[in-house]
């Protein structure tokens, strides 16, 4: 096996493969639970593959088959993106000389084209890997989908996964190892107006979500552990002159201490029943997505095993929380990182970008774990 140096100069020469499949990809919209272009795309290029499949939440999974025929590890990343336009429709993407630009380029079309180039890779420079590798290109991970397309796949696959690495875009040196808890509320405030209600008399919806937000900026926020509530979007109105019937509340809630998250919840959800009644609206709070804390420590061999690839490669390693795909591995038991492949700019914007040169050392860095991943078999599969 090559060492990551030399992996890193051999895939250079390789270029056009990860290219092709990253415009070919990235020209297919998949906004969150309408991916099959994509999905229908990865099946062909997987089809010599073992085990290949798409399964009742549109995931698809391939075997490459390894030397030991009872290790397994998972590649996964998320086939969706945000920024999309419809399925039926095609998105532009340009190719530079130094980077690939377009619509969720970023997150996470390019995790899924290392994902859709990896048997191929392997095939040119002859690498067989002791483990079974199990590729996954899983659907419905944002929004209020949750991570439905992974959380289905890990109930219902029936092999056990021993280690998981998953794909995403951005940024290289990433190396999640653990996951916060994590609480996402969307808060909606409704006031009732007659038809004919003059401006003076009208009941203002943002009025009474100013005072739902003053509240949950009164809740005690310990510093340690790591504990935040991020306000993300707030709406309300449609004109200049009109007092508006509908507030809408995003946040977010993030802790690295077990049940926190939960007990803040519940703190919101009673300040909103409160507020609710005393000002005779209609408020409501629904919780699009739930994480549990947890993880593997920063001295598990396979946190150190990987932190030893990036450090040959000369990738500065950025460890901290995760609170996405890698929280789904973590519920199921599974040893996993999140990796970052490269770096990029203009985040979600239609001309988000990615640079192409850091990627080949993003690349390596993921065979790189790969095969030190065969050396922990003894560890990871006991």
């Amino acid at each position: 096996m090559p060492t990551p140096i030399e992996l890193r100069q051999l895939l250079q020469s390789h270029q056009e493969l990860l290219l092709a499949n990253a415009l070919m990809l990235g020209e297919f919209p998949a906004p969150s639970g309408d991916e099959e272009n994509r999905i229908n795309f990865l099946a062909e290029r997987f089809a010599s593959l073992q085990d290949v499949s798409i399964d009742e939440q549109g995931n698809l999974q391939a075997i490459i088959p390894g030397k030991n025929p009872n290790y397994n590890v998972l590649i996964a990343a998320h086939a969706d993106t945000p920024l999309t336009l419809k399925a039926n429709e095609r998105l532009t993407i340009n190719c530079g000389p130094e980077g690939l630009t377009g619509p969720g380029m970023a997150d996470n079309t390019i995790g899924l084209a290392a994902l859709a180039t990896l048997p191929d890779l392997l095939e040119r420079l002859k690498i067989q890997p002791e483990a079974n590798l199990i590729l996954l290109a899983h659907t419905k991970s944002q929004n209020a989908n949750d991570l439905a397309g992974l959380r289905f796949f890990l109930e219902n696959f029936q092999r056990p996964i021993h280690a998981g690495l998953v794909l995403e875009g951005i940024t290289l040196g990433r190396l999640n190892h653990s996951c916060l808890g994590m609480v996402q509320a969307d808060l909606l405030c409704r006031v009732r107006q007659e038809p004919g209600t003059s401006w003076e008399a009208a009941e203002n919806a943002m009025i009474i979500m100013h005072r739902i937000i003053r509240r949950i900026l009164e809740i005690p926020i310990p510093q340690e552990p790591r504990t935040s509530v991020i306000l993300g979007s707030l709406r309300a109105g449609k004109t200049f002159n009109r007092p508006p019937e509908v507030a809408r509340l995003k946040l977010e809630i993030r802790s690295e201490e077990p049940g926190k998250a939960r007990e803040i919840r519940y703190q919101i959800s009673d300040i909103l029943e409160e507020i609710s009644a005393q000002t005779a609206s209609d408020c409501s709070i629904t919780f699009p997505a739930l994480r549990k804390p947890g993880g593997i420590p920063f001295n598990h061999p396979l946190v150190a095993a990987a932190r030893e690839v990036q450090d040959e490669l000369g990738i500065k390693t950025i460890t901290g929380p995760s609170y996405s795909d890698l929280s789904i591995l973590i519920e199921h038991g599974i040893p996993a990182l999140t990796l970052g492949l490269t770096r990029a700019s203009k985040l979600n914007e239609s001309d988000e970008t990615v640079a192409l040169e850091p990627l080949f050392t993003g690349l390596a860095q993921v065979l790189g774990i790969l095969e030190r991943i065969d050396q922990l078999e003894p560890e990871l599969h006991a």
